[in-house]
Order: structure tokens, then C-alpha cells, then sequence
């Protein structure tokens, strides 16, 4: 009882801490397998066990079969044509870019897709004059809605079918689940380009991301020259309110200064860069003790010496960034990264002071000031998304048939119940850097590992539940409730459960927690626990109601200039349909 207790108070901690995000989700997952190891719960084996599940396995790999898929360059051809289709019809679009989203989320990794997508889309939007707000919600409902229908189309299925395989049951085929899932695009669709569309909000976007982030009409860099009256004094005391000015940031011999400009003593030979209207340029210019620099000239540069001209870009901190808990001070951001922070948007609010030690978040968007070509560093480091056209880059276009053909090799073996998913997905990984369509440092850089460490964590968890009782205490509670109405009422709940708990926590999380709950109860109300497994991975993958209960949500919510709000209002009436979707059809593919 001593270990069932200590068992329960480890997953209401990890739950707290994963709605409260006080901690990263992956140190929350490794705190708990310490905390299950130390107190000999689990034995090594049982705590490592999350290490060589087939699910972790298989998760990494196919992280680096998209990669390699996006190496060759196939999704930005799609995005180019479909910029081309938003010309001329709105709606016919919208529709062609959900379906494609969802056809191709239900192969690779709905993740990857997004990060393609976003930056055509935002582009697309601000050249159109279309909100980005009635895009950008269909963009990542819909990759969801495509990662339903194949048993590799999100981690979550590989868990849940790996979960129910140790427990002796068949594990989820390649294409089970895409009866229910093509009913899932066909309600998501229609209900998105119907009565979503007059739940969105439509926000109209800013002509330019001088406009969007309220900078001045100009930006310069202000050298200030021995014998100037602020020499000495704060940086903040340079302009006074009414001057219609800021100071983005104090550069000495080259280097950006840390520190907020009320405790900054401004030297000569400081540069000041600003943000101004053209009014206050021209005076600073007429200034003696001022020396007007050109953005792209550092002091002491010779005209024919400057560099490639710096521009504005928005880009994206991916959920799983090493940026995220950080700030830019501490990871460095300044030496490997030749570009300037000029303001921070988080949920519709601008930053624009003390940038290098804002604690960054997955969602975050940063408005840069870098030359064009450099920004290929920023988003070959997979730490960031460029929410903006910057041509595109040199992919690997003669290996797009080989890689086609091996992704369609793993699908098409799978189904046919040759080989394991997890076999497959090996070999197939390591083909793709054998033929060099992605580098052994793209593969590592391509997995996500903050979701590896996750299941690493939280598979033990499940362990842990199981040896304790803690199951079976769980199940006694849920069947003495809701058993009385029958299996389908349970269903139905166990849905709704999972579906709640996937829009507060990780959904692969959720899924390690409820789906040999499910199978318990399922086993102990004489009901097949196959439907049960079903609904958990169905629910676990439909986070529609919050910004933050999956990654494509994130990657969206600041691009698109969300409220948390947005995401209910338009979320709950789809997480209801397809409540009812599920209980319709569930029972129908697999019976009760």
C-alpha cells in the first residue's frame, strides 16, 4: 500500500507539473523515473525498459524519415502551387491545403509539416491581405486530423500499439485505424470550412513587421562620438518619451551589451541601434557628437568592406528547442547565430527591452535583423522556424525518388504484416544516411528528443501503475461509476478523458497513462479492449481546445496571433463531434 501511495502522489506531481509548466516535460519524465528507481519501485530493468521499447525506437527513426523527405524538397513544391491556387479561390484552397496537409500528415510526422507549411502560409497571407488567424488554426487542425489514419501518422498511435503488443495483444496494423480516421478528416473538413470559419477570428495582419511590432519608420545605428552630453549617463536617459524613439540595443567594440538600459552607462564610441521616426533620424543626423551608421557598416568599415545587407525575419522557437527555458543569453545565441533580437511576440504581446534574458517559450516568435544567407543556420539548427520566403534552399532533389520509395516500402511492408514496424523503420533510417539524403548530424539533429525522453520517462510510469495495483485501484473506481451504464457509456468516458487530459498534458503522456487503464477495465467489464486502446489513440491525438496540448498548436499560436481563447471557442465544438464520431463508429470496426 506503502508503494501504491508514493506511485499516485509521483503521477499527480508529474500532472501538476505538466499543466502548471513549471518544469520542461522531459525533466518532468526523468524526474519520475529517478524518483521510481531510488525508492525500489522499479528494478534497473523495468525502469530502463522505456530505452529499447519498440515505440521509442520506432518514434526516433521515423523522425528521420521525414527528415529525409523534407531534404529532397517534395512539401515545398506542393507549398508553391498552393500559393498559387490562394490567388484565385479563398475557400477551394483552404480546402486543397487542409486535405493535402491531412494526406500527407498520415505518412510522416504531422510536425514536419507544419514547419514546412507555416512559413507559405503566414507569406502567403500577409501578400494576400488574408488574416492569418483563419489559416493557420485548418493548417494544424488538419495535420491532426491526417495523423489519425495511419498506425505512423503520429507517436502517439506507435505507443499505444507498442503498449497493447507487451500486453499480449495485437498490435495496431498499418492502416486499422484508417476507417475511423477518414471519418475524422470528413467531419474536421467540413465543420473547418463551414461553421470553424465563422468562429475564427479575423484579425487583419499588419502590411509589414515594422507595422506588426509597432517599430518606428526607420532603424539606424548611432555611434556616440567623444565629447556628447550622454557620455556617462544611462542609455535610457538617450530620448526623451515624447521623441517617438527606443533604443533596440548597446553595441561596444562590436558586441551587444547585457543589461537593461536603466543600468547601462552609455561610452564613447558606444553604437546605439534604434528605431525612429524619420524625423528623429535627421536631427540625430544633423547631431555633431553623432556619427549616422548604416545598418549594414560596423564603425571603422570601409563602404566597400560591408557586409550583405541585414533584413527583418520573423522566426518561430519550435516546441522542442533547446532555446526553451533558456534565455538567449545563456545558450549563447549571440556567438552562434550572426543575427540581432529586436523584439519578442508571445501571445500578441511585444518585448522590445531586455531581450538576451526573456525565459523563452515553444511559440515564441522573434523578430530578427540578419543577412538573408545567414538565416539557412537558424533553420538548418532546427531550434527555430524562418516564418518567412527566403528562397529555397539547396535541397537533394535527384534523391527524391529513392526516398519515396523507401518511405512507400516501410507503409506498404507494414501492412502487409511482414515485418515489425519498428524492424522497418530501422533499416530504413539507416538506408537514407547510407545514401546520404540525410547526414548522420541531420538524423541526430532531426529527432525529437525532448518527445523520446518523454516515453523514456513515462513508460516505467505505466510499469510502476501496474505492479502497484494502482491499475487495478483506478479501474475498481471508473467501473463502480460509469459500469453501471455499460460499455459504451464507459467509451464513451475513457474518450473524454483522454481528450480532456490531451489538451492540459502531453498527448503521449496521456496515452502511456490510459491505455492499459482501458484494457483493465475493459477486461474486467467482459468487453473486448480493443475499441477501448482505439478510442485512447484517437483522443490522445485530438488536442483542439488549447495552444499548448500538441506541438503543431504551438508552432501556430503566436504565428498566427492567437488568443487562448481562439483555440477553445473554435476546439471544444470539433472535440464534441468527434466525440460522437468515435462512439458512432468505434463500435462499428471493432465491436464491444
Amino acid at each position: 500500500m506503502f508503494e501504491l501511495g508514493i506511485v499516485l502522489a509521483v503521477t499527480v506531481l508529474a500532472l501538476v507539473l505538466f499543466i502548471t509548466d513549471l518544469v520542461r516535460v522531459d525533466l518532468v519524465a526523468m524526474l519520475v523515473l529517478a524518483i521510481l528507481l531510488v525508492m525500489g519501485i522499479l528494478t534497473p530493468a523495468e525502469g530502463l525498459a522505456g530505452f529499447s521499447n519498440d515505440a521509442t525506437v520506432t518514434i526516433g527513426a521515423m523522425f528521420v524519415l521525414s527528415e529525409g523527405l523534407r531534404q529532397t524538397g517534395a512539401l515545398d513544391h506542393l507549398t508553391l502551387w498552393l500559393g498559387r491556387l490562394f490567388h484565385h479561390h479563398y475557400y477551394r484552397a483552404l480546402l486543397t491545403l487542409m486535405i493535402g496537409t491531412a494526406v500527407v500528415s498520415a505518412f510522416i510526422n504531422n510536425v514536419a509539416v507544419v514547419a514546412v507549411m507555416l512559413p507559405v502560409v503566414v507569406t502567403l497571407c500577409r501578400n494576400l491581405s488574408i488574416s492569418p488567424t483563419r489559416v493557420l488554426i485548418p493548417l494544424s487542425f488538419a495535420a491532426m486530423f491526417g495523423g489519425t489514419c495511419t498506425l505512423i501518422g503520429t507517436s502517439a498511435n506507435l505507443l499505444v500499439s507498442s503498449l497493447i503488443d507487451d500486453h499480449g495483444m495485437e498490435p495496431i496494423g498499418m492502416f486499422e485505424l484508417t476507417p475511423v480516421g477518414i471519418a475524422f478528416v470528413f467531419v474536421g473538413l467540413i465543420y473547418l470550412i463551414t461553421v470553424g470559419q465563422r468562429l475564427l477570428p479575423d484579425r487583419p495582419g499588419a502590411e509589414d513587421l515594422e507595422a506588426t511590432y509597432e517599430l518606428g519608420e526607420f532603424r539606424a545605428d548611432v555611434e556616440v562620438l567623444a565629447g556628447h552630453g550622454d557620455v556617462g549617463e544611462r542609455a535610457s536617459e538617450f530620448f526623451e518619451p515624447e521623441d517617438n524613439a527606443q533604443i533596440l540595443g548597446v553595441l561596444r567594440n562590436g558586441v551587444l551589451l547585457a543589461g537593461s538600459l536603466e543600468e547601462l552607462r552609455l561610452e564613447s564610441h558606444d553604437v546605439l541601434r534604434i528605431s525612429a521616426s524619420a524625423r528623429m533620424v535627421r536631427r540625430l543626423e544633423e547631431t555633431e557628437e553623432l556619427e549616422l551608421l548604416p545598418l549594414d557598416i560596423s564603425p571603422g568599415e570601409r563602404p566597400d568592406e560591408q557586409r550583405d545587407r541585414a533584413e527583418l525575419f520573423e522566426v518561430v522557437v519550435t516546441p522542442d528547442s533547446s532555446f526553451v527555458g533558456n534565455t538567449l543569453r545563456e545558450t549563447g545565441f549571440e556567438r552562434h547565430h550572426p543575427a540581432m533580437v529586436i523584439a519578442l511576440r508571445r501571445q500578441g504581446e511585444v518585448v522590445v527591452e531586455n531581450l538576451m534574458d526573456v525565459r523563452l517559450r515553444g511559440g515564441d516568435i522573434l523578430l530578427l535583423e540578419a543577412p538573408r544567407q545567414e538565416l539557412r543556420r537558424l533553420r538548418d539548427s532546427g531550434d527555430f522556424i524562418v516564418v518567412s520566403e527566403v528562397g529555397l534552399p539547396n535541397f537533394k532533389e535527384h534523391l527524391l525518388v529513392p526516398v519515396l520509395v523507401i518511405l512507400a516500402a516501410v507503409v506498404g511492408i507494414a501492412a502487409m504484416g511482414w515485418m515489425p514496424i519498428v524492424n522497418l523503420a530501422i533499416a530504413a533510417m539507416v538506408t537514407l544516411v547510407v545514401i546520404r539524403a540525410v547526414t548522420v548530424e541531420q538524423a541526430y539533429e532531426a529527432i525529437d528528443w525532448q518527445v523520446i525522453f518523454l516515453l523514456v520517462g513515462f513508460i516505467p510510469l505505466g510499469t510502476a501503475l501496474e505492479k502497484t495495483g494502482g491499475i487495478e485501484f483506478i479501474t475498481h473506481a471508473l467501473v463502480g461509476s460509469l459500469g453501471q451504464y455499460g460499455p459504451l457509456a464507459m467509451l464513451a468516458g475513457f474518450y473524454f478523458t483522454t481528450n480532456f487530459m490531451s489538451d492540459v498534458i502531453s498527448n503521449n503522456a496521456t496515452a502511456v497513462l490510459m491505455t492499459p487503464l482501458a484494457m483493465t477495465t475493459a477486461i474486467s467489464m467482459g468487453a473486448d479492449p480493443r475499441p477501448f486502446v482505439m478510442a485512447i489513440a484517437f483522443a490522445s491525438s485530438a488536442s483542439f481546445a488549447s495552444p499548448v496540448g500538441y506541438h503543431t498548436n504551438v508552432m501556430i499560436y503566436s504565428a498566427g496571433n492567437y488568443r487562448y481563447l481562439d483555440f477553445v471557442k473554435v476546439g471544444v465544438p470539433i472535440n464534441l463531434l468527434f466525440l460522437v464520431t468515435a462512439v458512432i463508429i468505434i463500435p462499428l470496426v471493432w465491436p464491444l
